[in-house]
């Protein structure tokens, strides 16, 4: 019998993680660093722009929730991609809170994570964002 594969590594990957609830930030960065990812964390967009604008050139995946108090996820998402066009974004959401996430859903569903995830579920979705920057 052959070995299984081993799940594709995050080494050399620096993602920015923000999201107003600790306990989030918490499972994503232990998750992903335990696949060798650096990861970089905001609770809130405003720190999010702070650790963007000395990490902006290795950051290669911004996950972001999509309602967070003071500036959205969204709006902040916005603000990254325009100074870095080849950004990935991954946003996560607890529930289709809005018709911006409707519609965000029903054009790109691969661009959203919904709450409650699986360490399995993040980690493939981390990997199909990074894997789509390699193939464009």
């Amino acid at each position: 019998m052959p070995p299984e594969p081993r799940a594709p590594r995050l080494l050399g990957q620096t993602i920015l993680v923000v999201d107003d609830q600790a306990q989030i930030r918490s499972l994503v960065r232990r998750t992903l660093e335990g696949h060798g990812a650096v990861v970089l964390e905001a609770a809130n967009s405003q720190e999010a722009l702070a650790v963007w604008k000395r990490h902006a050139a290795t950051v290669s995946l911004a996950i972001v929730d999509f309602l967070m108090p003071g500036l959205s996820g969204l709006d902040l998402a916005l603000i990254l991609a325009r100074d870095k066009p080849d950004l990935k974004i991954l946003y996560m959401s607890s529930a289709v809170e809005s018709i911006a996430m409707e519609s965000l859903l029903r054009r790109s569903p691969e661009k959203v994570l919904l709450k409650p995830f699986t360490l399995e579920e993040l980690f493939q979705r981390v990997v199909s964002s990074l894997e789509l920057k390699h193939s464009e």
